[in-house]
């Protein structure tokens, strides 16, 4: 049976949408902060996340997650920690350059994942990837280098850690004895909690500020999330790639009706690239997976 008679694809489908939907508000909602620090955020963000997560493993595993926390390995703790260390870049480098120009730069994540698998793991990596990820490198550079001539390289070298350590945490999953990793994602909610708890000055934030700290955590991180790893169950893995462009487009639209905020030249020509290369690379390999 072709993925596409499967009754679950459409669902599948709906799934990924909706979860770019959700992480694609990112930008919106924390251009629309009134005063609280990135540190400050970044806490409630985390922390919201937490309860959520360790909410849904109390009601899979039916209140018993001690074992699962405690038979956690090296790998997961160090993916824990990589995770963590990404969420709080996130935060940061959607506040330190445009939305479009950071989420762009999130979106060449798998290709990243596919040279570290390479390098860690020896997986093969066949020559239209290879191609892909030379021509996405490429996009990169030329979004970064016009992200530094206009003062935005602090921002630039802050997004540029989360496809990297995005592609180190799919190593560690493909590596780790663990059967479920929401104990691990759980986890690297409490590293980004604890990190903000110790940078903040205070964590005294206007009611508007909260709410859209807990907004980012519950909604946009925890029920994005969710919905992907749901939905990423029903769709096959390059279709998934594309539909996962939905969150940089739809982040940039919205913050420029929002808030004026137009994508520099640099951003719209090397993030082009980049959505260019992963739509056909994901084409290619639909057109191959279906003839084989």
């Amino acid at each position: 049976m072709t993925i596409s008679a499967d009754r679950n694809y459409p669902l599948g489908i709906a799934m990924l949408l909706a979860s770019g939907f959700f992480l694609g508000t990112s930008g919106l909602a924390l251009r629309s902060v009134e005063a609280a620090s990135g540190w400050q955020i970044l806490f409630f963000r985390s922390a919201s996340f937490v309860l959520l997560v360790f909410l849904v493993l109390l009601i899979r595993r039916k209140g018993r997650v001690t074992a699962d926390f405690r038979h956690l390995g090296w790998d997961d703790l160090l993916l824990a920690l990589c995770l963590g260390l990404g969420f709080v870049a996130y935060v940061f480098a959607l506040l330190h350059t445009t939305v479009a120009n950071a989420l762009f730069v999130f979106s060449s994540a798998p290709f990243f994942a596919a040279l570290l698998g390479w390098i860690v793991l020896r997986e093969r990596v066949n020559w239209t990837t290879w191609m892909t990820i030379a021509v996405s490198v490429l996009g990169l550079a030329i979004m970064v280098k016009g992200g530094v001539s206009r003062g935005h390289y602090v921002g630039n070298v802050i997004a540029l850690w989360i496809p990297i350590s995005y592609a180190i945490s799919v190593i560690l999953v493909r590596r780790s004895s663990a059967v479920d990793m929401l104990p691990a994602l759980c986890l690297a909610g409490v590293v980004a909690t604890g990190l903000s708890a110790v940078f903040a000055e205070d964590l005294l934030l206007t009611i508007r500020d909260l709410g859209i700290a807990i907004y980012l955590g519950v909604f946009q991180l925890g029920v994005g999330f969710i919905l992907l790893i749901l939905g990423a169950r029903y769709v096959v893995a390059a279709q998934a790639g594309i539909l996962a462009l939905v969150e940089p487009v739809f982040a940039s639209v919205l913050v420029w009706l929002a808030f004026s905020e137009t994508p520099a030249g640099s951003t719209l020509l090397g993030g082009g690239i980049i959505f260019l290369a992963v739509i056909l690379h994901s084409i290619v390999t639909i057109t191959r997976t279906r003839s084989a």
